[in-house]
């Protein structure tokens, strides 16, 4: 079902497919153990679930895993030090935060020395990882959106179907070509988006854009500009122009889409909408099977065909001092072998496999989309603002946005209020 206001808001402001590692590896064919299999493996680690010791253990049937636990609040780098480990495992921004100096092992090397197959990895994706030229990590799934969309009601209304690498702006304007008369339980909606918090979708759209909310490094609000106005004033006017079902109530039958109602459909995890998509209704009563494609997008304006809303959770990275190089090097080519993601193609959640060969098609529809948009991870650094910072902003957002609907407030007041707001939670 959709997700909870902690876990949409940390996709989106750092701005949102369970490939869960777990269950039978038969699919994997193991290397051969190499000379220090007796020897420990330290691994830090963050998420557990996304941890699968048993996997890497029925390989490697000798080799100890020791687990050293990281809250995502202490020093990292401090951890790294003082336990020594020998793999890492980052999400995104910690990534592009350490992914500098000498704290990781150069993986290109360890790749060309072992003729390493990266062909079939989501394109993009190991480039993206690249720090100075270099690769100190990868990951075996990520998450990213999607435009679903239903053909049907595009036919039936004579509107245009979706297109590969459309930016917000473009969905936006194409939601908006269908009618907004009814009532809100029978009528049809142009896009199925949550707006019980008008952060998210102002957010989706500024991560898309490759927006800061604030510059890092001089502690200073950063909205009151011409691409945040646009970016401001495109997020208020589609939410003004009634075209959007943002009521985000639990359950199959309180999703417009996944019931027929609404023309399109942006989940902050494209893999999670099509589990959605794909469950069992025959229990709903009000349930009618439509057809359904399935859009890469949204992309950002200025480049179609790239995408910044894309998570990593989990990127595999070896630390410099490792004395055990070569067997977390297994460990990272383990995870992050096409036999590996073979061996759990049939399940579906949170994540995409990274690994395309086997993670092209599910249940009967096509995920070429999830891969068609090259991932672009030069975010902003807002690091340092912390779940706090996310949830204070929003209640900010979305008093501004109240204001603004209720011609209370034009664009440019509620904005530069927001932008004043943002330096104050800056100073503090």
């Amino acid at each position: 079902m959709k997700s909870s206001w902690i876990h949409k808001i940390s996709i989106i402001s750092l701005s949102l497919v369970l490939f869960v590692l777990a269950g039978s590896t038969a699919a994997y064919a193991a290397p051969k153990a190499p000379s220090d299999s007796a020897q420990t493996l330290k691994v830090v680690y963050k998420n557990k679930h996304l941890f699968d010791e048993n996997a890497f253990n029925e390989q490697f049937p000798g080799v100890k895993i020791q687990s050293v636990y990281w809250d995502g609040k202490s020093s990292l780098s401090g951890l790294i030090a003082k336990q020594s480990p020998d793999v890492v495992m980052l999400d995104k921004a910690e990534y592009k935060q350490l992914a500098k100096g000498t704290t990781f092992t150069d993986l290109g090397s360890l790749i060309q020395r072992d003729q390493y197959d990266t062909a079939t990895i989501y394109p993009g994706l190991v480039d993206a990882l690249k720090s100075d030229g270099k690769l100190y990590g990868l990951s075996p799934f990520f998450s990213t959106q999607s435009i679903f969309y239903n053909i049907d009601l595009f036919k039936k209304y004579g509107v245009p179907l979706p297109q590969d690498g459309m930016s917000w702006e473009e969905i936006l304007k194409l939601a908006a070509k269908f009618p907004t008369k009814g009532s809100a339980n029978t009528r049809v909606w142009g896009l199925d988006y949550p707006l019980d918090s008008y952060a998210y979708l102002l957010n989706n759209v500024s991560t898309s854009e490759g927006l800061a909310r604030h510059d890092a490094a001089r502690s200073k609000a950063a909205m009151n500009t011409a691409a945040w106005k646009k970016a401001y004033a495109m997020t208020v006017n589609a939410i003004k122009s009634g075209t959007i079902e943002g009521s985000n109530e639990n359950g199959y039958d309180k999703n417009s889409f996944l019931m027929g109602r609404s023309a399109m459909w942006v989940d902050f995890s494209s893999t999670n909408a099509l589990r959605d998509l794909t469950a069992d209704k025959s229990a709903l009563a009000k349930y009618k099977p439509f057809k359904v494609g399935i859009a890469a997008g949204p992309s950002d304006s200025k480049n179609p065909k790239i995408t910044r809303n894309v998570t990593l959770p989990a990127i595999l990275t070896i630390p410099a001092a490792s004395t055990h190089k070569d067997l977390a090097w297994d460990f990272i080519k383990f995870y992050n072998s096409e036999e590996y993601a073979e061996s759990k193609s049939d399940k579906l959640g949170d994540y995409a496999p990274s690994r395309m060969d086997h993670g092209r098609e599910y249940d009967g529809y096509s995920t070429e989309a999830f891969y068609k948009l090259k991932p672009n991870l030069d975010l902003p650094d807002e690091s340092a603002s912390g779940m706090l910072f996310n949830v204070q902003y929003a209640k900010i957002v979305n008093s501004e946005v109240k204001q603004a609907l209720g011609g209370k407030k034009s664009l440019d007041q509620s904005l530069l209020a927001i932008h004043t707001q943002v330096q104050k939670l800056l100073k503090k």
